[in-house]
């Protein structure tokens, strides 16, 4: 508890200056999950009701796949369609 509160004045300036302290904060930045560089940064929220989650959930597990990846893959497909029926550029595809 001493270690904390110290009794003597400038005696917590002595503690955060020790190399202990020190080496003990430049681990900890270390830690985390590694940065990498995934193109996929940006983020959809999208509202469904539970019955609609749940037959999502399924029809990913039937294709072996995870919710997201399932959900990107078929809104991927919609997407190209709908563009290229509408003449437009698929951004995505450039």
């Amino acid at each position: 508890m001493h270690l904390l509160y110290p009794q003597q004045p400038g005696m917590s300036r002595t503690i955060l200056r020790s190399p202990l302290f020190c080496w003990y904060n430049n681990c900890m930045a270390k830690l985390g999950r590694p940065k990498t560089k995934n193109p996929l940064d940006e983020y959809i929220e999208l509202r469904v009701s539970e019955s609609e989650k749940q037959a999502f959930r399924d029809a990913a597990e039937r294709a072996g796949l995870p919710l997201a990846t399932w959900m990107r893959e078929r809104l991927r497909k919609i997407a190209i369609r709908e563009l290229e029926n509408a003449e437009l550029p698929v951004a995505f595809l450039r």
